[in-house]
């Protein structure tokens, strides 16, 4: 069964409220929380961010919200697989950030979700998050027939 990597891109939208959001909660409602990862990248950058707007007395609520350590996995790059950051900044073209969660999708084995477009010219792909609730709700049907 598929498991999930949700970039940093899709909590912004739910953190400001952006356009996308409801697709973004429709993915966190329709997926167990066991199936989703984020990286410590994102768990950082998303109290930065949430700083920066003036929002960071909400930064844990929005974290114990999605269940994050207790159920909603983080996957960290460990400093031996740094260098697969650095290849797929050089090798790929991503920016570091971007470089960072597709090394930890690979490494981790895990399908990418990002509403980011940098991520189709990889040899991974990504799924936006609509589609990524799409395939899990495929897989569970196949599982029951």
């Amino acid at each position: 069964m598929t498991a999930y990597l949700l970039d940093t891109n899709c909590f912004i939208q739910l953190v400001r409220q952006r356009p996308e959001a409801p697709q973004v909660q429709m993915l966190l409602q329709g997926i167990p929380p066991a199936k989703l990862y984020m990286t410590d990248f994102t768990l950082h950058s998303i109290g930065v961010i949430m700083n920066r707007f003036g929002q960071v007395a909400g930064y844990s609520a929005f974290l114990t919200g999605l269940g994050i350590g207790s159920g909603f996995g983080v996957a960290h790059v460990e400093v031996s697989e740094l260098n697969r950051v650095s290849s797929s900044c050089t090798k790929l073209g991503l920016d570091f950030d971007d470089a960072y969660q597709y090394a930890a999708a690979e490494l981790r084995g895990l399908t990418l979700v990002s509403l980011d477009t940098d991520f189709d010219r990889t040899p991974r792909g990504r799924l936006t998050p609509a589609a990524a609730l799409q395939q899990f709700t495929d897989e569970q049907k196949q599982r029951i027939s």
